[in-house]
């Protein structure tokens, strides 16, 4: 039975948000921007919750260079800056990094617009939205479960706060693994967060 009262609530709340404070929508319903209430009560601006640290910028700089370093750019886009995805009616993301085969994504379909084809390898650094009625694995599953089902091959989430990494892979088994470890990015693509920053000198705090 649908909760009358909750949908015109989020209606209501909808229509209150403007859209440039939505990061996600995820089944018609959109997430908002971490930090998107205080943009609305006037003590931050959209120029304050929108952009990455510093720490997610380094690791997806890394990511990227050993991207391009491994796969080039004459057969794939390596898309940072989070770039968007529509998946379909009601169903729009914002990728922090994003690899497609230009096969699927040929030159001539780049433009003003979000990619309408499923990416190869995703990766999330941190989650960027504000969770209200959910936990940050029911986001995470939900979204990368979203993808793997749209037709992208593997999906990685980096966390900062928690130091791990989930690797998702449509027909297997995710796996959860300490951000110290090596991890495929794609076929013969490795990366290892922990060491990348510690060789770096860059510490991160509990």
């Amino acid at each position: 039975m649908v909760d009358t009262k909750s949908s015109r609530q989020e209606d209501i709340k909808q229509a209150y948000i403007p859209s440039y404070l939505i990061r996600d929508i995820i089944g018609g319903k959109p997430y908002y921007y971490k930090g998107y209430k205080e943009v609305l009560n006037k003590t931050k601006t959209i120029h304050d919750i929108m952009p990455s640290s510093t720490l997610q910028s380094f690791i997806i700089m890394y990511i990227n260079y050993l991207l391009i370093q491994a796969l080039g750019i004459k057969k794939y886009h390596i898309f940072t800056s989070e770039t968007g995805s529509h998946l379909a009616k009601n169903e729009n993301y914002g990728l922090d990094l994003a690899v497609y085969d230009k096969k699927t994504l040929p030159n001539d379909k780049i433009g003003a617009h979000f990619a309408t084809v499923p990416p190869l390898l995703v990766v999330e650094v941190d989650i960027k939205i504000e969770l209200e009625d959910s936990t940050d694995l029911d986001f995470i599953s939900k979204k990368t479960q979203s993808l793997l089902d749209f037709g992208t091959k593997k999906v990685i989430w980096i966390t900062s706060k928690t130091k791990k990494v989930l690797i998702a892979e449509k027909g297997k088994d995710w796996i959860l693994r300490d951000w110290d470890q090596d991890m495929e990015l794609m076929k013969g693509v490795i990366a290892n967060i922990g060491k990348y920053l510690k060789e770096n000198d860059v510490v991160i705090e509990n």
